[in-house]
């Protein structure tokens, strides 16, 4: 897994490429608690390049997300594959998060 941060103003962007399972979740929490303590609290959770994700990896979005929200921070996830969209609607996880298709979208105030 890969993990990088940069500010794409007003929001800051993470993306994610490579797997996400439970030798990769820590880190990807650690990295996204980091990028959400950023100046902004708006965090934009680029999954486009993410290949495969298990339960610890919907763990750490959930974990993230509750925090996000306890702090009153926007946290959206962009872009995730197919494989992830099914994964989320199957937990039921889907309307929990606020996901974006396409930048344009992303931008967009929230509802």
């Amino acid at each position: 897994m890969d993990l990088s941060t940069h500010i794409h103003s007003p929001w800051t962007v993470c993306r994610v490429s490579g797997d996400i399972d439970t030798s990769t979740a820590h880190a990807l929490r650690e990295h996204l608690v980091a990028a959400l303590d950023r100046p902004g609290h708006q965090t934009l959770l680029d999954l486009s390049a993410v290949t495969f994700m298990d339960g610890s990896g919907l763990g750490v979005l959930v974990s993230i997300e509750n925090l996000a929200l306890r702090q009153g921070w926007t946290l959206r996830l962009h872009a995730p594959p197919l494989a992830i969209r099914r994964l989320l609607t199957i937990t039921v996880l889907s309307d929990h998060f606020a996901i974006n298709l396409d930048l344009a979208s992303a931008r967009q105030p929230d509802r």
